[in-house]
């Protein structure tokens, strides 16, 4: 009885983790060449986000109307703070500079211009400019309300001479860039002369902090 012989079963190659029927996972290979670009951001529909506003918009006209009334609200309290400050019951007026003021009327021209005008460059160098104006009214009235409590003192002298005591709005107005009196042939200076005459250095580097102030402070407020 002869036996049948099998042949031995080749073994077979062991089975790799990717499961029955599907390749094993390769590990990733290295990419050589140059360095891997990030992905790119995508927008829904293809388009990119819109860029963010230049800056607040403003209304220029009401913005230089407001600047105006500022201007001369300002320079009005400057004069009254230039005229309390002063002493005009001696021989000769004496008039205390003061930095903070001319700062002062500058800033709020500024804030007008910022608040109401938006970013806008060509505002803030007007309102340089009315901050600047502000402050010389200030300093010319403010000379016109001194020489009228200073010829107070003097007022039954002057009547003597046939000189009728002036307000600040007359000596102002009306003498600007007249003498303001008369007597004994010899005519007294104009309120701008005798205002230049008694301006100093520190007259002048108060009136230029003004118009700084201005720009400055418009700058701060239009790019918050």
């Amino acid at each position: 009885m002869s036996q049948n012989w099998q042949q031995p079963q080749q073994p077979q190659p062991p089975q790799q983790p990717g499961g029955y029927g599907y390749p094993a996972q390769q590990p990733p290979q290295p990419q050589f060449g140059g360095p891997q670009q990030p992905p790119q951001p995508q927008f829904a529909g293809g388009f990119p986000p819109p860029a963010p506003p230049a800056g607040r918009q403003g209304n220029p006209a009401l913005a230089v109307l407001a600047a105006v009334v500022a201007a001369l609200v300002g320079a009005f309290l400057y004069a009254f703070l230039l005229s309390a400050l002063a002493d005009t019951d001696s021989q000769e007026p004496k008039i205390t500079q003061f930095a903070y003021a001319g700062v002062a009327v500058g800033a709020l021209v500024g804030f007008v211009i910022a608040k109401l005008g938006g970013r806008n460059p060509a505002l803030w160098v007007i309102g340089a400019v009315l901050a600047l104006i502000a402050v010389f009214i200030g300093e010319t009235y403010g000379y016109a309300m001194v020489m009228s409590d200073w010829f107070g003192n003097f007022e039954k002298e002057l009547s003597q001479a046939g000189i009728e005591p002036m307000s600040a709005n007359e000596i102002f107005f009306s003498h600007f860039n007249s003498p303001v009196f008369e007597m004994g042939g010899q005519s007294s200076p104009s309120l701008f002369d005798a205002w230049k005459d008694d301006a100093d250095a520190l007259t002048w580097i108060f009136m230029a902090l003004s118009p700084v102030a201005a720009v400055s402070t418009a700058y701060r407020l239009s790019n918050r």
